[in-house]
């Protein structure tokens, strides 16, 4: 299991087990893990199709989801907004899925570390998401064009969905990252002494932190504003 799978089922040792939707759910590795611990575990997934007696949905994230209003009280969606298209409609239906006081949980490759930044400016595209690259014929998903997301892009997704940011943390630090972050951190800490704009200064604040600079991937949990 991939770093970035084990931060996330890491992370839900600290909730409480519920009804849980695992959007993107692939090979079902996740689900299984968490259906043992006691969570009510939904698979769906567009192209992979594992046997899942009664808990496994075929469905397209662009689109509407095929649940009722309030169904889960968690939406796990690790790693598959990078091959979506909807991220705003997508948004919408996990606002509208959630019960009063659910969370949803992501993971996202992490597009703005320190090493991604200077990779982008060299050659003018992310290290996880290269113009070309092998395709496995044999993955559906594979061939899908890239929509690269970054932790701005989830912020203001949360920001127009009335969500709340609850919790940023990285799968892991990576070494590439390292020689860089002193310089970014002290950049940004030059620009935060001048930064009036509340606002503006929690954006800057969130993306000088380690786990964003020196992070490889990001496990977020977003929830309803309020609860």
């Amino acid at each position: 299991m991939k770093n970035h799978q084990l931060a996330v089922l890491n992370y839900f040792k600290g909730l409480k087990p519920g009804r849980l939707l695992d959007a993107g759910s692939g090979g079902d590795a996740l689900g299984r893990v968490l259906k043992d611990r006691g969570f009510d575990v939904f698979s769906l997934d567009l192209y992979e199709q594992p046997f899942l007696k009664n808990r496994f949905i075929r469905a397209d994230m662009n689109a509407c989801l095929p649940f009722v209003d309030g169904s889960f009280d968690y939406i796990l969606c690790s790693e598959s907004l990078q091959y979506l298209e909807n991220h705003a409609g997508l948004f919408r239906e996990f606002q509208r899925l959630l019960r009063k006081g659910g969370s949803v949980v992501l993971s996202i490759p992490n597009l703005l570390n320190a090493n991604s930044r200077l990779y982008f400016l060299q050659r003018g595209y992310y290290p996880n998401f290269k113009p070309i690259r092998t395709i496995d014929a044999k993955k559906g998903w594979d061939g899908i064009a890239y929509n690269p997301v970054s932790l701005v892009d989830i912020m203001e997704l949360v920001k127009r969905n009335n969500f709340t940011l609850r919790c940023v943390k990285a799968s892991r630090m990576k070494s590439s990252n390292f020689p860089l972050y002193p310089f970014l951190k002290a950049m940004y800490s030059l620009g935060l002494l001048f930064e009036s704009h509340e606002e503006k200064y929690e954006l800057l604040k969130q993306l000088s932190s380690k786990e964003v600079l020196l992070g490889d991937h990001l496990i977020l949990e977003i929830s309803q504003t309020g609860n």
